[in-house]
């Protein structure tokens, strides 16, 4: 594929982007060590100085100041450092995705890269740092601008990022139009893979490498997705939405909404709409 066709590709994926902040924290971490875990969201990284080792999906990483470390979501990883020379950095979680999909699972950005203005990296973490409570609209711009600019400083200026796996991308795309219209349908492993032409161990084992994530959990995301969705803009009433997205009972609803966003429907709709 030319430079100028991959450019197109890319440019038509970007503007598909969502994008959600969820928090900010910096400092040092002497408790930073864990053994190989699943990330559960996008993380991002920027080392202010300290000495330790990030392995990820298999692969050691020896960041340094100045080091940008991207955590994908659904990726295995694994974090060591002494006490005694802990990292102490800037780090956010976030979500980026494009048609439900993790940005990080259709292109293939680095997991590591050198900050080539460091003082710009701080400031941006800065401006998250300052921005994140806030709760008008010229904030919540800002916050989405500050983290794109730090994840595409994860490019080299003017460097390319090539898609992942074709084949992969047809599978996400079938899969995320099966869970769209049938939100409110049994969504249970059996029932997908069948849809799908999939035995079911072959169909949770390439879902996993896809998504990076069991098929329930990620069928449970789209759900509470389409509930914040209904919730700011429509005007169905709770219990109605319940049966909308595939829940059973408002409880369970209410329990799982509060787990993901850190508010009930109803406070999430009060505050957002």
């Amino acid at each position: 594929m030319g430079v100028h066709n991959q450019n197109q590709v890319f440019n038509q994926y970007i503007s598909r982007l969502q994008t959600d902040f969820i928090l900010i924290d910096h400092g040092p971490c002497p408790d930073w060590s864990r053994e190989e875990h699943t990330r559960r969201r996008d993380t991002l990284y920027l080392i202010l100085d300290g000495e330790g080792r990030i392995t990820i999906d298999g692969k050691e990483y020896f960041p340094k100041r100045g080091s940008l470390v991207l955590l994908p979501r659904g990726s295995r990883v694994s974090l060591y450092s002494e006490n005694d020379t802990c990292y102490n950095k800037y780090w956010c979680d976030f979500l980026m995705n494009i048609d439900g999909v993790s940005l990080f699972k259709i292109l293939d950005f680095p997991y590591m890269a050198e900050a080539e203005d460091m003082e710009r990296a701080v400031s941006l973490f800065e401006r998250l740092d300052a921005l994140h409570l806030k709760t008008d609209a010229a904030s919540a711009i800002l916050i989405k601008a500050a983290l794109l600019e730090l994840v595409a400083m994860l490019l080299p200026s003017g460097g390319d990022v090539r898609r992942k796996s074709e084949k992969s991308i047809a599978f996400s795309d079938r899969i995320n139009a099966y869970i769209s219209e049938n939100i409110a349908s049994d969504l249970h492993v059996p029932v997908m893979a069948k849809a799908m032409g999939f035995n079911e161990k072959y169909f949770i084992t390439r879902f996993r490498k896809v998504f990076g994530m069991p098929p329930a959990h990620y069928v449970k995301t789209m759900r509470l997705e389409k509930a914040k969705h209904e919730l700011l803009y429509s005007d169905a009433k709770v219990v109605s939405i319940v049966g909308m997205v595939g829940y059973s009972c408002s409880q369970k609803l209410a329990r799982d909404f509060k787990t993901y966003t850190g508010m009930t429907p109803t406070e999430f709709r009060n505050k957002f709409k």
